[in-house]
């Protein structure tokens, strides 16, 4: 027991700090200051009674941009039942090449491209 506890503290630890991440937009959203990147805030992940996802991020301004699916068109996810696939798409994802905040970010520059005006990368 104390082996397991000691592994999974030891890949915690190796793991890169969550600020790394992030959405580096290819056109600056023209601000005060100027928005160039997002970085993770919270994701809400919620199966019952209704599947839901609700993601946060944080804007280089302090500023929040919420997303949540179901969404509405042209998203792929706009019934409970697609987002319930999502969620169990999410859930049994390999995360040892690809983290779960950058599959996110994948998933959020496919489904809202109107929000990222100027296009976007994943960092």
């Amino acid at each position: 027991m104390k082996a397991i506890i000691l592994t999974v503290l030891l890949v915690l630890a190796a793991r890169p700090v969550l600020t790394q991440e992030a959405i580096a937009l290819t056109t600056p959203i023209a601000a005060k200051p100027a928005i160039s990147n997002y970085t993770p805030g919270s994701l809400t992940i919620i199966l019952l009674p209704s599947p839901s996802i609700q993601v946060v991020l944080v804007a280089t301004d302090g500023t929040t941009a919420n997303f949540s699916y179901p969404c509405s068109t042209p998203c792929a996810y706009t019934t409970p039942a697609q987002v319930a696939t999502l969620i169990g798409q999410l859930n049994t994802l390999n995360l040892s090449t690809r983290s779960l905040w950058r599959r996110l970010f994948d998933r959020l520059l496919i489904d809202f491209p109107s929000r990222f005006v100027g296009g976007a990368t994943v960092q």
